[in-house]
């Protein structure tokens, strides 16, 4: 991990997406509360998060193929520099006093914006990796990556209610863009290597060839690479079971069901937690050295659908008064511990060889369509995850979402494609460490 933080394009990389990444948690916690506020209905926060987050989803694969033909790093810091520009425009705009419809149409607009610019921001950010720290550093930098997601996570989630509540959301706003013209501005000096220029007639035939064309080009590059699409729909399925718990009932549990007085605090308590234990977690990860990912990964997702049974029937005992409140909150945080943990174990080594096996010219719009089919289930698992709390409980909320886990958790474990694609991941590293100690 020294040695990766010795690279300067990496330390450019790693702190313009830290700060930016809070900036933007800021924003999110804040929004959830204005809109509140605003519109005094949950609803019109629900529906609001699936427009942008439903956006996001829909323009990721076409933002991949494009993010494939351009400069990466070009795209990180445009993209940036435009959500930065975007969130001044919307902070003046919310200081000149405008009627509430104004506000709320101008939140879907930016949402709407912001949301697409981040869909080209992620697949250039995945595939610009390898450039920046070489593949012998990969697994080191997604490790290193786990530490922006927790202290987005720390800071961004109780920063960003303590100035919303103190404050306001104009500060709010303002740090926001300011964290993505900062990122912006770091990332213009990261000078990464990238593929030779193509030629004249390259250009040509590139051009002629419809976005469409190129879309349908990664899906079936997903298709033929073996256990590949296996792979992305136990991902759908494992994120539409997880979801509705942790975005949903936990929420709901706190707020509502034990109709907690410090709820929101000790909801970010337990996030924090949770953060605090990634950000480790995901240091530790990113320095081991992995002979077996499919070892590993058998460990890990075991151990993570364990996790997460553990904190859904921790809650069903809450929620059924079984046991007090201090026991279950005790046990509540010791479960996120560990689903946070073995959540590392598993991400870190799985992105890596993905990264490493999966032709560079075609990372971006891979990892796109993949992001964009594995996240696809979110907005539609919010949705019954509300149903399911409005109509009937907690108890039966947790039931569901630990009966849908297990097609996952067993198909992860023993389909024979997944297998042979993660076998071709450690035939890739070992090939790779053979060279290294050759030269």
């Amino acid at each position: 991990m020294k040695k990766l933080f010795k690279n300067m394009n990496f330390k450019l990389l790693f702190a313009g997406n830290l700060v930016s990444e809070i900036g933007n948690s800021l924003l999110g916690v804040a929004m959830s509360f204005y809109i509140l506020d605003l519109t005094d209905s949950a609803l019109s926060m629900g529906l609001f998060l699936f427009v942008v987050l439903g956006t996001r989803i829909l323009v990721s694969p076409l933002a991949g193929v494009l993010v494939d033909r351009w400069n990466r790093v070009r795209v990180l810091y445009t993209t940036d520099y435009i959500r930065g520009a975007m969130y001044v425009l919307l902070g003046v705009f919310i200081a000149s006093n405008p009627s509430q419809d104004n506000i709320i149409i101008s939140l879907y607009v930016i949402g709407v914006l912001s949301s697409i610019n981040a869909a080209f921001f992620g697949p250039a950010m995945t595939s610009a990796l390898p450039e920046i720290v070489g593949e012998d550093m990969l697994q080191a930098a997604n490790g290193a990556q786990s530490i922006v997601m927790s202290l987005q996570n720390i800071i961004g989630v109780l920063a960003g209610a303590a100035i919303y509540y103190f404050i306001g959301i104009e500060l709010v706003i303002a740090a926001n863009a300011v964290s993505f013209l900062l990122s912006g501005f770091s990332e213009m000096f990261i000078n990464a290597e990238f593929r030779k220029e193509k030629t004249a007639e390259e250009l040509l035939s590139q051009k002629e060839k419809s976005k469409f064309e190129d879309f349908s080009d990664s899906i079936v590059y997903i298709k033929k690479r073996t256990g590949l699409l296996n792979l992305v729909g136990y991902s759908l399925v494992l994120n539409f079971a997880f979801t509705p718990l942790m975005a949903i009932g936990i929420p709901y549990l706190f707020k509502t069901d034990l109709a907690r007085i410090n709820a929101e605090m000790e909801y970010a308590y337990s996030n924090v937690a949770f953060s605090i234990a990634m950000l480790f977690a995901g240091l530790v990860v990113g320095s081991m050295k992995i002979k077996s990912i499919n070892n590993v990964l058998r460990v890990g997702l075991l151990s993570l659908s364990g996790s997460f049974v553990f904190i859904a029937f921790t809650m069903h005992l809450a929620s059924n008064r079984i046991i007090g409140f201090e026991l279950f909150y005790g046990l509540f945080v010791l479960g996120m511990i560990l689903l946070a943990v073995f959540m590392m174990v598993t991400n870190v080594p799985l992105n890596t060889g993905m990264v490493k096996i999966i032709d560079p010219d075609y990372r971006g719009r891979v990892f796109a369509t993949v992001g964009a089919i594995s996240g696809g289930a979110v907005p539609l698992s919010m949705l019954v995850g509300g149903i399911i709390v409005e109509y009937s409980s907690i108890s039966v909320l947790g039931l569901f979402c630990v009966i849908v886990m297990l097609y996952p958790t067993l198909g992860f474990l023993t389909n024979k494609k997944v297998k042979m694609l993660l076998a071709s991941i450690d035939q890739h590293n070992e090939k790779n460490g053979r060279l290294q100690e050759a030269v």
